[in-house]
């Protein structure tokens, strides 16, 4: 059986590689036998990180792995929308179209779609959507967002895979944990934003709440290319530990080790809520609002017009109610794990019924 993958992979980014972790362990516990091979931008990376065949993600090596493939997975992460881009779209969307033609099965695995504005692609989006044979998705948003295409099919809604990804032993992180001190400890992941004014907000909250509860800062780098930068410089300005080379099972157990998180990036909060460690969420695009009025609890503000005294209230008090929020996320985070295992569930049911 052959079973090709596609994402943002290759790109360098800890949160799509999160993702494609966790969906290849979900499908080889199901399909052992099955032949993975992920389409990446950085073919000896993904090989490197993931263990799996690798092909480059454009090019005459993609019609191969596609002929005669048992199953095409194209997820997860937010592959389908034109808010960064149309090429982006565009290229997922030709993609799947390709594999509708070349493959025996193809799927939408736990995405996350939308927005989509262009009236063209939101024609090509209902056109090719509607010829694939299964759709999960990983928030309610994005549930409405199949149906507001005009596609037929039904959308199941499942969870990000990245819940169902298990953190590294923490041995594998134990050094890391003792450079970063005892004490407190707030982790952060930024991101460039608009003219990047938001980071001064984030520094001056994070001065006021540590000399509050002395704690420690910890900054996250999820995206290196794009983070390290703005981390950096937040980082030497607080004297905080950075953490940008991290594979992404090793970053999940580090996120585990703080005692509450701020997150501009999706994929640091959900590994937060996965490790029950209380969010803070600056919230940059709608699939951040998505996540926290899935889980209900911790703390979303705007990252537009953002202010340092309303970050440090929500910092302190989640620092404040971490003992009671802990319990509620580590039992969200088992049944969000579930969740997320259902779209490989469907994965394997899909290919078991696949005509030979």
């Amino acid at each position: 059986m052959r079973i090709v993958v596609s994402g943002y992979y290759g790109f360098g980014n800890v949160g799509d590689e999160a993702v494609l972790a966790a969906m290849l362990g979900a499908i080889r516990a199901r399909l052992p036998a099955a032949r993975l091979t992920v389409l990446s931008a950085n073919p000896a990376q993904t090989r490197r990180l993931h263990n799996v065949h690798s092909i480059p993600r454009t090019g005459a090596g993609v019609i191969r792995a596609l002929a005669g493939a048992d199953l095409f997975l194209s997820g997860g992460g937010s592959l389908i929308q034109d808010v960064t881009s149309a090429r982006s779209a565009l290229y997922y969307l030709g993609l799947l179209a390709l594999a509708g033609f070349l493959s025996r099965r193809t799927m939408i695995f736990a995405q996350g779609i939308g927005p989509v504005r262009r009236r063209w692609i939101r024609r090509l989006a209902r056109l090719v959507l509607n010829r694939v044979q299964l759709i999960t998705v990983r928030d309610e948003d994005s549930v409405r967002a199949v149906m507001e295409l005009g596609v037929r099919r039904p959308a199941h809604l499942v969870a990000d895979p990245v819940f169902a990804l298990d953190p590294a032993p923490e041995e594998h992180v134990r050094e890391y944990v003792r450079r970063a001190g005892g004490g407190p400890r707030i982790g952060v992941a930024l991101r460039p934003w608009g003219d990047d004014a938001y980071v001064a907000s984030v520094i001056e909250a994070l001065r006021a709440v540590g000399s509050a509860i002395g704690g420690t800062v910890i900054m996250f780098a999820f995206h290196p290319e794009r983070d390290l930068r703005l981390s950096r410089a937040a980082a030497e300005a607080l004297g905080a530990q950075m953490a940008a080379d991290l594979p992404p099972r090793e970053t999940m157990a580090a996120i585990g080790t703080v005692d509450v998180l701020v997150g501009v990036r999706l994929h640091a909060l959900i590994c937060a809520v996965a490790m029950g460690v209380p969010p803070v969420g600056l919230s940059y695009d709608p699939k951040v609002d998505g996540l926290f009025r899935r889980i209900g609890v911790g703390y979303l503000l705007p990252v537009t017009g953002l202010q340092p005294g309303p970050l440090q209230q929500a910092i302190q008090s989640a620092w404040n109610a971490r003992e009671e929020i802990r319990p509620r996320l580590v039992q969200l985070g088992k049944s969000l794990r579930e969740d997320a295992l259902r779209a490989a569930d469907l994965a394997e049911a899909l290919v078991s019924t696949a005509p030979r």
